[in-house]
């Protein structure tokens, strides 16, 4: 057995478990903003009042614009440099964040070490999934994404069960990042290190700009890879929906106080995580393009249910359900993605996070100016009709290349 048959056979035993587990620290210096945001405009202006904790807010608008000029960027850097040297890298960036945030004296270094954490996480989220593409089967690759994400969702959960049982009564967010984001960063930080196999794929001969610019020109030359990107910003910014829900829940329909929305907003990522390992394994037996065909279709038509739902139980079944199929179709709608472009996955995947980047943005805009003119219901229904344009933009443009091309679709990078 040559080499590079003993790297695939390795990888095949240890990247899945260790990508799992180094996606651990996959957005987990975030948490501070979602739990503590009024703690934290106390902590660096004295004050929690609405001016300084909308200030405070913009941490994320930050370390979201910088991550998407990152990922850009990482769309270029990824055709010729070591894959697992930047995944490591980049979870290199969420031990500093997490040491930087929680000792930052001011809210400037807090700034600059939020960002650093930014970039990690999307060098985290577009690398992991590149890996998988190069270095797993194409029959493995499905279940491996779905594992992966789970990491990621795992994470969130854990860290607000903690929170609450830790560190909600002191408001000590510093303590948090300190005790739990730190260690849990290095623990991801060893499990990329020691359980991903080293390997030197073969990348282009030449390293001018036009080399690198050609990976770009052909994503964007093929109409099927386009698609995915389109249909996937469609698809995120539909999801949208969700964040001004618990809105509705807490404060139009009073079903729910703020402490109990928290409880049902873990039990909607548990529902996601389950959502998204049984639709992982059924992508092969279902297909790549034919599964979120299904699944996208009725999370778009159930959405606007939820304007009508007649009590809580009703609404929380509807939105359980929801979230369950939403998930369920992901790990589809992903390897439908980096299968399009193969020799160029990596930046494949920094288009793909760009466009979930954009459809936040979208989905976050369109939300609020509906919900400002026509309430609830009307953000509900255009959020729905959103996703089924999504369903649209990929019925008519995407390509399975895995049924089209089955042979080439199989093959490694040139080693």
């Amino acid at each position: 057995m040559n080499q590079n048959s003993k790297t695939i056979s390795l990888a095949g035993k240890l990247l899945v478990p260790s990508l799992t587990i180094a996606c651990l620290s996959h957005g987990i210096v975030d948490l501070i903003l979602q739990v503590f945001l009024p703690v934290v405009s106390l902590t660096f202006f004295g004050s929690s009042d609405p001016l300084n904790v909308a200030i405070t807010r913009q941490l994320d608008t930050i370390s979201w614009s910088v991550a998407a000029v990152f990922a850009l960027l990482l769309g270029v850097i990824s055709v010729k440099y070591n894959h697992k040297k930047l995944l490591v890298l980049g979870i290199l960036c969420i031990p500093i964040g997490a040491l930087g945030c929680s000792l930052a004296p001011n809210f400037i270094l807090m700034q600059i070490f939020y960002v650093i954490e930014g970039i990690g996480t999307t060098i985290i989220g577009v690398i992991s999934m590149t890996l998988v593409g190069e270095l797993l089967p194409l029959n493995k690759r499905p279940q491996a994404t779905s594992w992966i994400m789970a990491g990621g969702i795992s994470a969130t959960v854990t860290g607000n069960f903690v929170i609450r049982l830790f560190f909600a009564d002191s408001g000590n967010w510093q303590a948090f990042l300190l005790w739990f984001a730190l260690p849990i960063s290095l623990v991801s930080l060893f499990a990329a290190i020691f359980g991903i196999p080293s390997f030197t794929p073969k990348r282009l001969e030449s390293t001018g700009t036009g080399a690198y610019l050609n990976a770009f020109k052909k994503i964007f030359q093929k109409k099927s890879a386009a698609a995915c990107l389109i249909g996937n910003t469609l698809r995120v910014a539909g999801a949208m929906w969700v964040f001004y829900y618990f809105a509705f829940l807490t404060t139009d329909k009073l079903w729910l106080s703020i402490a109990d929305a928290a409880l049902v907003l873990i039990g909607v990522q548990i529902v996601n995580i389950f959502g998204g390992l049984i639709g992982g394994h059924l992508v092969n037996k279902i297909g790549r393009k034919r599964l979120p065909l299904i699944t996208l279709p009725i999370e778009g038509l159930t959405i606007p249910l939820l304007a009508f739902a007649p009590n809580l139980v009703i609404a929380l079944i509807i939105l359980f359900f929801n979230s369950f199929i939403g998930y369920f179709g992901n790990p589809s709608i992903w390897n439908l993605t980096f299968e399009q472009v193969p020799e160029f996955r990596g930046t494949m995947m920094s288009m793909f996070t760009i466009s979930g980047f954009l459809g936040i943005a979208i989905g976050n805009g369109i939300g609020g100016f509906v919900l400002a003119i026509f309430g609830y219901t009307g953000m509900l229904f255009i959020h729905g009709l959103i996703i089924l344009v999504a369903v649209a933009v990929i019925f008519f443009l995407a390509v399975d290349p895995c049924l089209s091309n089955p042979r080439e679709s199989i093959k490694s990078i040139p080693v």
